[in-house]
């Protein structure tokens, strides 16, 4: 009995402590810029992203605690089943629920969770809450619910819901009522877009976009070219985001080029890349040249994940452009505007990740530029972050360099070998064997006595990949490396190239290394030399 009362103790405060990870995590939406890069087309199914904390209490230790006499341990026990859904967690809500649970804050909770889980046996008590319910706010958790369960019975309770007397009941059924995209919901959902109340509106306007109908992106595209107001064209803009309905396009784009308003053009831009639709390249290379950092970072991340190599010419110039603010200014002055400098060494960054992604071998210019090291005083927490700024562009530069494969690129990778910093010989080491030069494989293979394991490691793939034959010797020795990655770097680098001097070697490590991975490789690598 000791032990369960010690038991409650730990899972009171576990669950607590997760409730307060999970409420904090929802901040990070309130930031409009990243909710809008976030939603880029890249139309991914709804999934509960904070959950994953929630499974480490044991599944029948929270359905015990859902009888507890504490309520609020109820409340947190139903919050975390809301997130396993395996079997047995509906059954569980449900029983709780058929014992006629007094706390309004638990039935809300149990609620919720069945409607995360979205099992169809859930319906029944749902549509009992929708009629009998008496706290309203355990209602709405019913009507905000049936968003789940994509079946024609939660479809007819949504419809049902929109009819409840109570207005905070009605938005959460209009919201659901976005996951059905039958005419009948789609006819209901435009009658609520016309409703005088703004929030009930502009609910069934992102509702109607949800549909996913095409007839409900046409309605809102039509809407679109009429709207003038701000918040209106954000709302309908963001509707359209979730359609990704591409006859909407040019609708989408007259908005945008209607707005000065940055934000709207924000929106904008994200609708037109859920459109995925051609013929928007030229909005997305235009943002980078806006006023505004965040419409130019999401410009960025559109084309870095929609765009192509045409693209690629115009970004390095606009790139090339900016960059004087940075290369082109003493550090004092980089210093005394720490502000508008971090925001151009985020931009900087966000540029060279996109020339990476799109066509690395013709970013030679920015990464030449890029590749040399800037020496910022570490007297701040800002100059600690410019420094990091700096440093995490030179990086990326002198990984792209790799893929150029001029002279000019391996000489500067080359110049890499010789840095302070582990991390820098690390890519430069790479960017050097991704040329592919045998002229290069001495430089590299001196590489394998480095100081530090990752530059090491690094040279042995590197080697191995390369087809670096010369290098034998040296990845032999490596095999006494005092880091198992290393080893097994090195056994696999030997097994590549076929050494059979490093058979009987390989052989003794398959059974005397003391790290399984490393026995593994060798084992393999020793196979691909017989």
């Amino acid at each position: 009995m000791q032990n369960f009362y010690g038991l409650k103790r730990f899972l009171a405060c576990q669950i607590s402590i997760l409730f307060s990870v999970a409420k904090a995590s929802r901040k990070i939406f309130a930031n409009s810029s990243i909710w809008l890069v976030c939603i880029i087309g890249f139309n991914s199914p709804p999934s509960h992203s904070n959950g994953w904390e929630h499974t480490a209490i044991n599944f029948e230790v929270l359905v015990a605690a859902l009888n507890d006499a504490n309520p609020n341990l109820r409340r947190r026990a139903a919050e975390s089943i809301g997130f396993r859904p395996q079997a047995g967690a509906t059954a569980a809500l449900l029983a709780r629920l058929e014992q006629n649970e007094s706390a309004a804050r638990v039935r809300q909770e149990i609620y919720l969770a069945l409607g995360k889980l979205g099992e169809t046996p859930a319906l029944d008590a749902i549509e009992s809450c929708l009629i009998n319910e008496t706290d309203i706010a355990a209602r709405a958790q019913c009507a905000a619910a049936l968003g789940n369960f994509h079946t024609p019975a939660a479809q007819r309770l949504a419809l049902q819901g929109t009819r409840d007397q109570n207005r905070q009941v009605r938005l959460r059924a209009i919201a659901s009522l976005g996951s059905f995209s039958s005419t009948s919901v789609v006819r209901a959902l435009t009658k609520f877009a016309r409703d005088p109340d703004v929030p009930i509106k502009h609910t069934a306007l992102l509702s109607l976009g949800r549909t996913r109908s095409s007839a409900a992106a046409a309605l809102l595209a039509d809407s679109l070219t009429q709207a003038e107001d701000r918040q209106q064209l954000q709302v309908l803009l963001q509707a359209l985001t979730y359609a990704a309905d591409p006859g909407a396009l040019t609708a989408i784009q007259s908005a945008y080029r209607r707005s000065a308003d940055e934000a709207v053009k924000r929106h904008a831009l994200v609708a037109m890349a859920s459109t995925r639709a051609a013929g928007s390249e030229s909005y997305f290379l235009e943002a980078l040249a806006s006023a505004d950092h965040a419409s130019r970072m999401l410009g960025l991340a559109v084309l870095r994940n929609l765009g192509n190599r045409d693209q690629v010419a115009a970004i390095t110039k606009q790139a090339l452009l900016e960059s004087g603010g940075l290369f082109g200014r003493k550090v004092k002055q980089l210093l005394d505007d720490p502000l508008q400098t971090l925001d151009n060494l985020q931009l900087l960054n966000a540029y060279l990740k996109t020339v990476i992604r799109l066509d690395p071998a013709a970013g030679e210019e920015l990464y030449a530029k890029f590749a040399l090291p800037v020496s910022i005083p570490r007297t701040s927490s800002a100059a600690l972050k410019i420094a990091q700024g700096f440093y995490d562009a030179r990086w990326q530069s002198i990984y792209g360099l790799g893929y150029t494969g001029t002279a000019r690129a391996a000489e500067l990778a080359a110049a890499g070998l010789q840095d302070s910093d582990a991390r820098i010989r690390a890519v430069a080491t790479r960017s050097l064997g991704v040329m592919g030069a045998t002229s290069h494989y001495e430089s590299i293979a001196r590489m394998l006595f480095d100081r530090a394991a990752e530059v090491r490691w690094t040279a042995a793939r590197v080697l191995g990949r390369s087809n670096a034959r010369s290098s034998a010797g040296g990845l032999l020795n490596a095999l006494n490396d005092s880091h198992a990655q290393v080893r097994l770097e090195a056994a696999m680098a030997l097994g590549y190239l076929k050494a059979r001097a490093a058979q009987q070697r390989l052989s003794e490590l398959a059974s005397t290394d003391p790290d399984s991975r490393v026995r593994e490789a060798a084992l393999y690598a020793a196979s691909l030399i017989e």
